[in-house]
């Protein structure tokens, strides 16, 4: 367990830093599904958020540093959807427990599908650009993260896999620039997230501290791979990882 955890620690770390999500997206369905593969044991949901959400933590910093040296962060962007998201995932975590694990496996696969969707769907023309658009709202932006923040904290994940796609479909932002500033408000979040949860006692941390050792490695690698990518590339990427995990999560919740 401790040799699989490192390595999912790093893969999601890894991921975070290339596409500019927490790393949730991959992290939560390794943890459901790969212990008992390899037989040893099931992980409980309410659990996998706990120590999901610390690795987040971690890698969204990490990823963030190498993303904003390379210009890729706008404090008009990560400011107020990070602050919004922060209260409302902190609500979120809260009411986790009052859910079944059914509820919300079922709820990450419906999010996931959607948010692959939004992601091969044409975006408005500025979303094909480099800098912020002029017509940029704060003030529907910072709705957009509330709701993000809320389900992200329901689920224990950092929201980046459905914030990202929401980010170039509706508010028309460059690829490389929400990489760099999803990462921003998902560190915030899941700083927000990652208190609440320890105060009702929901994160395993030997488990987490695994995860996050792998994250370590992980994020800046992804990072420098991101660099290098070409937007296009990564869109596609993105799409891909997320569809791939809402298919897996649909069969088995169908079964």
């Amino acid at each position: 367990m401790t040799i699989l955890l490192l390595a999912i620690g790093f893969v999601g770390a890894f991921i975070s830093g290339l596409l500019g999500v927490g790393g949730a997206i991959v992290l939560i369905p390794m943890l459901l599904y790969l212990p008992p593969l390899l037989g040893l044991g099931r992980l409980g949901i309410v659990e996998i958020g706990g120590m999901s959400i610390v690795q987040v933590l971690v890698a969204s910093l990490l990823g963030l540093l190498s993303h904003r040296r390379a210009g890729h962060f706008s404090r008009r962007v990560a400011l107020p959807m990070g602050i919004a998201m922060a209260v409302a995932s902190a609500l979120g975590a809260g009411l986790s427990s009052v859910f079944s694990g059914e509820v919300l496996r079922a709820l990450f696969a419906l999010l996931a599908g959607a948010a692959a969707l939004l992601m091969v769907l044409p975006a408005p023309a500025s979303a094909d650009g480099e800098e912020l658009p002029e017509g940029f709202s704060p003030a529907l932006a910072s709705a957009i993260a509330s709701l993000v923040g809320l389900l992200s904290g329901l689920l224990g994940a950092g929201g980046a896999f459905m914030l990202t796609p929401l980010m170039r479909s509706v508010l028309g932002l460059p690829m490389r620039l929400i990489i760099g500033n999803s990462l921003a408000i998902v560190f915030i979040s899941a700083l927000s997230a990652s208190a609440t949860k320890a105060l009702t006692a929901q994160i395993p941390y030997q488990h987490a501290a695994l995860l996050v050792a792998g994250a370590l490695a992980g994020s800046p690698l992804g990072a420098r791979a991101s660099l290098r990518a070409p937007v296009k590339a990564l869109r596609w990427i993105m799409a891909i990882v997320i569809g791939s995990t809402a298919v897996k999560m649909t069969l088995d919740l169908l079964r």
